[in-house]
């Protein structure tokens, strides 16, 4: 491993400072390091690395969960595992501090870390598949000052489960189920579970709730004829219509996150500490 890649949150002085204290800890240990190309210029390194095509051994990221999501939707379908640095209290999917960058580094090209691997979600709409979620793929109503109720029908494989008329359903991984799902009363899922959930939002009938899937289960949603026009949100990172009439399939994507971890028992530490 010697082909570093560095992906910052940009408009954050604090993640740019630690940026180059990582660009610097590279170098002293004998790797390079490519800063992705949209990003401001932090000093010497040995070049760009774009999205489309990403020449590297590892991602580090530095910045909160959006920060990572973007990155992480910018890979796409690639299969590069992603050191994280937490900026900020709120970065739960991070967990490395600033503080301890350094010692991090060090610690990734000494090779002293574990890979953990985390469900994706991918969404298909008029045949065309969206980049995969890692937190959640959300169908919802857009407030344009008026109230706007959607009508679903939803489905698991080629069952119908039931009708929502609402704001919408998210659909949400183990490890995004701390996110828009948990905030909509959905359950928390371990992120070991091998499962996903879809947690009705705001609906009209009551008596809807959340439920857990295999993660074998293909969602079906279907926006209803007498509905208003529905959005699809990808892990807040992609916005797409969808009209009445037309359906959305959700199901598992065949890759994984892959997120680097330098300790045992993160998730619930920062689960209760958040």
């Amino acid at each position: 491993m010697d082909r570093i890649g560095l992906y910052y949150k940009n408009s954050s002085k604090q993640a740019v400072e630690v940026a180059s204290l990582i660009v610097d800890e590279v170098y002293r240990n004998g790797a390079r390091v490519y800063v992705e190309e949209s990003l401001k210029d932090i000093g010497n390194v040995d070049g760009r690395f774009s999205f489309s095509s990403p020449d590297i051994d590892v991602l580090i990221v530095v910045g909160g969960d959006g920060t990572l999501l973007r990155a992480l939707h910018g890979l796409g379908d690639r299969d590069i595992p992603v050191m994280t640095v937490r900026m900020g209290r709120r970065g739960f999917l991070l967990d490395v501090s600033p503080l301890e960058a350094r010692q991090r580094v060090r610690d990734l090209l000494a090779g002293r870390y574990s890979v953990e691997e985390y469900i994706r979600l991918e969404a298909e709409l008029r045949g065309e598949r969206l980049k995969p979620a890692l937190n959640e793929v959300a169908v919802i109503s857009m407030y344009t000052g008026r109230t706007k109720v959607i009508r679903l029908n939803i489905y698991k494989d080629d069952s119908h489960l039931y009708s929502i008329d609402g704001d919408g359903i998210i659909v949400a991984t183990p490890i995004g189920s701390t996110a828009y799902n948990l905030s909509a009363g959905g359950p928390i899922l371990d992120p070991r579970a091998d499962v996903y959930v879809a947690t009705p939002l705001a609906p009209v009938q009551l008596w809807l709730r959340p439920i857990v899937f295999p993660s074998t289960s293909i969602v079906r949603v279907r926006v209803r004829e007498d509905s208003q026009e529905a959005y699809v949100s990808i892990d807040g990172q992609e916005i797409r219509r969808i009209d009445p009439g037309e359906e959305l399939y959700i199901r598992r994507h065949s890759r994984n996150a892959k997120i680097i971890r330098f300790t045992e028992g993160w998730f619930y530490e920062r689960l209760f500490h958040r």
